[in-house]
């Protein structure tokens, strides 16, 4: 395996990348924000959240974090050392998992769809409402693929679904079962968001604990369309799972979706809004870069 993993002082984690990056190079962050902080960047969104907390400050080359360069994922420790250890010891391992699931708020299941119809061997999407959290652990034991277009919170546990004003609990923390490796992309709310935050108290991290290879989220208040075509959030998940598919490993699949999602926006709309920017910063990947899909 071709790692670089970085355990140094804070100021230093940019330096030390750019001195032994080569192209090709996985570059993994151990610990969460209390060991290797995560970069606060001025949110470029009309949003509640001040700054954004980014990784892409150590997968660039200059000083321009906006479209990152360098393969770079985050072992968080989730304030619980044999936690990290199972973590570490992870990396590596081959997962023999099959098929798709994807769950969303009934309000998204146009956008939703999108996105999900990109996936192989999947059943119907399913929705909250009516959907609820403890009908779902079940259904992901042997899967390879999770899409999850939820409401989350930087204080509550739970994922929530929607259906106009109501929004039913749709997926907590308790209800991950183990799962056979493989990749979730949640375009929940503060889905990846893990400050002080355990096991028992973030969906991404017990994800992580029962065996997902990868996960991918942000770590903000992050955006989508009601309906297609798919932009933002939706946009990004699509094109990290199509490269997936197409054979990329975890973390160039994430790193070149998200110059896939900038050269597009170009493309359709000659320029990146306010909410597009931040996109680009607020998702970042957790777990094993070098992972790649089975079969």
């Amino acid at each position: 395996m071709d790692y670089s993993i970085i355990e140094c002082e804070t100021k230093d984690i940019r330096d030390e990348i750019k001195k032994v990056y080569k192209k090709g190079t996985h570059f993994i962050l151990i610990g969460g924000d209390d060991i290797i902080p995560f970069c606060r960047i001025e949110n470029p969104a009309r949003d509640y959240d001040k700054d954004i907390l980014s990784d892409n400050c150590y997968a660039s080359l200059d000083a321009d974090f906006l479209l990152p360069e360098i393969s770079l994922s985050r072992i968080p420790d989730g304030n619980n050392p044999n936690f990290f250890i199972q973590l570490i010891s992870s990396i590596g391992i081959h997962h023999t998992a099959k098929g798709s699931i994807g769950y969303t708020a009934k309000v998204w299941i146009e956008a939703s769809k999108s996105v999900y119809e990109t996936l192989p061997d999947r059943k119907d999407i399913l929705t909250s409402p009516p959907m609820k959290s403890i009908l779902l652990g079940e259904k992901i034991s042997e899967k390879q693929f999770f899409y999850f277009n939820l409401h989350g919170s930087d204080t509550d546990n739970p994922w929530y679904g929607q259906e106009g004003g109501n929004y039913p609990v749709a997926l907590m923390p308790e209800n991950i079962k183990t799962v056979d490796g493989g990749f979730v992309f949640s375009e929940a709310c503060y889905g990846a968001y893990i400050l002080k935050k355990k096991v028992k108290n973030s969906i991404a991290l017990k994800f992580l604990e029962n065996g997902i290879s990868a996960f991918c989220g942000s770590t903000t208040i992050a955006y989508g369309p009601a309906a297609p075509p798919s932009t933002e959030a939706d946009l990004l998940a699509k094109f990290y799972f199509q490269n997936l598919l197409n054979g990329e490993d975890a973390g160039n699949a994430f790193l070149n979706a998200k110059h896939q999602f900038f050269k597009e926006m170009i493309k359709t709309q000659g320029f990146l809004d306010g909410d597009d920017k931040k996109t680009l910063y607020q998702f970042v990947l957790y777990g094993d870069p070098e992972r790649r899909i089975n079969g």
